[in-house]
């Protein structure tokens, strides 16, 4: 008798690992992770023309300094961006075989200099959006035009 008593409790205790456990942090997703209608996941840069919606270096929000600049991902590794004043800039794209780093080269102002040959870490790659991160506060959102 004392065992079927023992056995719920058992099955209980068993149930209630660390793993199960869902704190706030895990279901904290960011507006920049969440996938919205129609955005899949996919292993390279879907070519089209993108702007940046966000962009954080050294941990300050520097989104306005890409306001009017679009930027065109070529499937042959081109990346063209254009700013509001029609000035066009030729540079390259590279993802690893991985998909996990994304090389840009490209310049010709101040601006695009903070985008300029970094090796960036791969944090979301659909076919509507590339969010990439450095190491430590720097991060980058393209979003499909």
């Amino acid at each position: 008798m004392l065992v079927l008593l023992a056995m719920p409790v058992i099955l209980f205790l068993g149930s209630c690992t660390k793993e199960n456990q869902v704190t706030p942090a895990d279901q904290a997703i960011s507006a920049d992770d969440q996938l919205r209608a129609g955005e899949l996941l996919v292993g390279t840069v879907s070519p089209g023309l993108y702007k940046i919606t966000k962009f954080v270096d050294s941990g300050d929000d520097k989104t306005g300094t890409f306001s009017g600049y679009t930027f065109d991902f070529q499937a042959d590794g081109d990346l063209i961006a254009t700013d509001g004043n029609g000035n066009v800039f030729p540079g390259s794209y590279h993802l690893n075989s991985a998909g996990t780093t994304l090389t840009i080269n490209i310049s010709g102002n101040a601006a695009l200099k903070n985008l300029d040959d970094d090796n960036w870490n791969v944090q979301k790659l659909t076919n509507m959006k590339i969010k990439i991160r450095k190491n430590g506060p720097d991060v980058v959102v393209f979003e499909k035009i």
